[in-house]
């Protein structure tokens, strides 16, 4: 008897153990762009918030052309419309009024100072919604046109990089944007966590890519791979952010005069990125969490979309903890994470 066994091995893809990208920079010019508009607009924001009730006016910031190119629609209808609050908020002439205790704001606020920070009339810190926002509806949103691009080239795998917010050399201390959270929720001794499995699944998409059709397969689990370890750092950065809000409140009640405003404006500069980085994977496609889920999530923040936000709450009823407490946990069943991961999340990780 005789039988035919045919096992000769299949093409073997070699990954390489550093990214290698020679045409780099030429690939990713209107990524650069991208970001250096971005980074040029939240420096505006923060010499708003600086100059705001100094006595000089602050001037309407502009919309950068390129970065409001690549965010999605209603998403720039909304930053549009903070532009203008911000600015309105940096040149009230009083600081920021808590309306107390089942209050309101007074019709024709415009916010401003709460300790040192520059909150809308409703108490929400509007440089957040446009600042970490922007790392789902603009940079992600950009990433899955690149992906689902016709034919994805290894330069495209180039610009994946590029708009996250790292760049060749993948070093944590140089990230930026988006990179800059998943550093944040990285084990840099041990160069585990988010960060690096990015760094890996773009490596190994660039060299399936490069290895012809065979590897198609393996590009595109990559792929897959990649926006799932930033999405996830997005969310477990919620998570580092209610954890932080929760605390500031805390210590803020043990405080009184200006101690205690310090502590207060912080508390809601905490709260505004957890609300910006949820509000900012809103009606984008190719993600785990679903619309309905993130609703829930702005719903326990007081923040949900085409409401008018009620963010002063949390400095007035201290049963609004209960809320952060609820958004961690079901952030952690949505995404599987670990009780030990979560409490990792609490702590930001800088290389």
């Amino acid at each position: 008897m005789t039988s035919c066994d045919d096992t000769t091995p299949g093409p073997q893809l070699t990954i390489p153990s550093e990214y290698l990208a020679p045409n780099y920079d030429a690939n990713v010019v209107t990524e650069n762009t991208v970001m250096n508009e971005f980074i040029d607009l939240v420096a505006a924001l923060n010499a708003a918030e600086t100059n705001a009730q100094g006595g000089t006016s602050v001037d309407a910031i502009p919309y950068p052309i390129n970065l409001e190119s690549i965010t999605l629609p209603r998403y720039s209808t909304l930053v549009d419309e903070w532009l203008t609050e911000l600015v309105n908020a940096a040149n009230s002439p009083t600081p920021f009024q808590n309306p107390g205790p089942l209050g309101q704001p007074t019709p024709g606020e415009q916010g401003g100072i709460l300790g040192t920070r520059l909150l809308d009339e409703n108490g929400l810190e509007l440089e957040q919604m446009i600042d970490k926002g922007s790392f789902g509806a603009a940079m992600y949103h950009h990433a899955l046109g690149i992906i689902n691009s016709d034919s994805i080239t290894s330069g495209d795998i180039d610009r994946l990089v590029e708009i996250h917010g790292t760049e060749i050399s993948f070093d944590p201390a140089s990230a930026k944007a988006a990179a800059l959270y998943a550093v944040r929720r990285s084990n840099h001794d041990a160069q585990t966590g988010f960060y690096y499995d990015i760094r890996t699944n773009l490596i190994t998409a660039k060299a399936a890519i490069e290895g012809g059709s065979a590897f198609n397969g393996i590009r595109d689990q990559a792929l897959e791979d990649y926006l799932l370890n930033w999405e996830k750092s997005n969310f477990a950065t919620v998570i580092f952010y209610c954890e932080a809000t929760k605390n500031l409140l805390q210590e803020a009640s043990q405080l009184s005069g200006e101690e205690r405003d310090i502590k207060l404006g912080d508390a809601l500069h905490a709260y505004a990125e957890g609300v910006g980085f949820t509000h900012g994977f809103r009606g984008l496609s190719q993600k785990l969490i679903t619309d309905a889920e993130i609703d829930q999530i702005l719903a326990d923040l007081l923040a949900p979309e085409s409401e008018t936000p009620e963010s002063y709450r949390f400095l007035n009823e201290v049963s609004l903890i209960a809320n952060l407490d609820k958004i961690q946990n079901d952030i952690q069943s949505i995404y599987g994470f670990s009780n030990e991961e979560v409490l990792s999340f609490h702590v930001n990780n800088n290389p």
